[in-house]
């Protein structure tokens, strides 16, 4: 025999990772008197008060962090669990449940962060795999406060990947920064130290050899330089340029940079980078784990460079060609 209140309840959860709360149970046509009865049979069971799971259903962090939005009217998934949800870089694998109350009462829910916030903006809200939750914006604002800048710096450069505006993101901490702990301060230091502002960063490895290349040590750095040989054609993008030693840093990921596809091609490239005059180096874990000591090793090569160049005539390299206009009379 058909049941479908059952059926809508059903499909309602399934939405929602597996869970719905007792009104939504109602809204659906099922009794509570019909509701006690299913608990008995083991066809729902209660997770929290007032919030239902489907039996049997897959207890997955997803479904634990909808139990705990459903659990607390108004509320929403915030800082790392948002972060996550958005897939923000380094918080794929967060296992934190973390959700933002917009009310005075304290509501408590077994295992969950929970931050107690005033009236959220509609704008700072958005709803991410069935589950409503903090935007990037707003995400960003939020997570100095229970994270490292390093980690919060990861995050911004994803989201400037994603195209979104530096404005909306000032914005953002302008409205809701104010005095004491909050992850707005976090968010306003890296705003204000993002190099080459303007342009969106390839991956957050490259703004850190931006951070590395900023030594007062070392000669201007230029993102996304274009090497071209004597006919003033590009023969590679190098992810930062030091023209004036033709040196050039490259962002060593294994995600661009390793596999049956890619080697070959780096391998072509870094020859006729050569045959330029110039020299790449490939940066990875090393410069990502210590900056410090990646920019002492780069002042070496900067020195070992500047002795090479040395001998060559004054005329042979054109300023044009270090300013990126390609200099087609240089003798390479």
């Amino acid at each position: 025999m058909a049941d479908p209140e059952l059926h809508r309840f059903l499909q309602l959860a399934a939405g929602q990772h597996g869970a719905a709360t007792r009104r939504q149970a109602s809204e659906c046509g099922l009794s509570a008197n019909r509701v006690s009865r299913l608990v008995r049979q083991g066809l729902l069971d209660e997770a929290v008060p007032r919030v239902l799971r489907v039996g049997g259903s897959v207890p997955t962090w997803h479904q634990r962090l909808s139990v705990a939005v459903l659990a607390c009217p108004g509320s929403a998934a915030s800082h790392r669990a948002s972060a996550r949800l958005a897939r923000l870089d380094g918080f794929e694998r967060v296992g934190v449940v973390e959700v933002s109350i917009r009310s005075s009462r304290r509501h408590r829910v077994p295992g969950v962060v929970a931050h107690h916030v005033g009236p959220f903006d509609p704008v700072d809200l958005t709803m991410i795999d069935g589950i409503p939750c903090t935007t990037v914006p707003r995400t960003l604002a939020d997570l100095g406060a229970v994270v490292s800048d390093d980690l919060v710096q990861r995050a911004l450069t994803a989201a400037r990947r994603r195209r979104i505006e530096l404005i909306e993101l000032r914005a953002v901490v302008d409205r809701l920064h104010r005095p004491g702990p909050s992850g707005t301060g976090a968010l306003r230091r890296l705003l204000d130290r993002i190099p080459f502002e303007g342009r969106v960063p390839d991956s957050w490895l490259e703004e850190l050899l931006a951070v590395c290349a900023a030594d007062p040590g070392l000669p201007a750095a230029i993102p996304q330089y274009e090497i071209r040989d004597d006919r003033g054609i590009v023969v590679a993008r190098t992810d930062l340029g030091m023209p004036s030693v033709r040196l050039g840093l490259e962002g060593h990921s294994r995600q661009f940079h390793f596999g049956p596809l890619a080697e070959p091609l780096d391998e072509d490239r870094d020859l006729r980078v050569a045959a330029c005059g110039w020299e790449l180096l490939y940066l990875g874990w090393y410069a990502a784990h210590r900056p410090v000591e990646v920019a002492r090793v780069l002042r070496r090569v900067v020195k070992a460079r500047r002795r090479t160049l040395t001998g060559e005539p004054a005329m042979r390299y054109p300023v044009s060609e270090f300013a990126g206009g390609g200099g087609a009379g240089a003798e390479l």
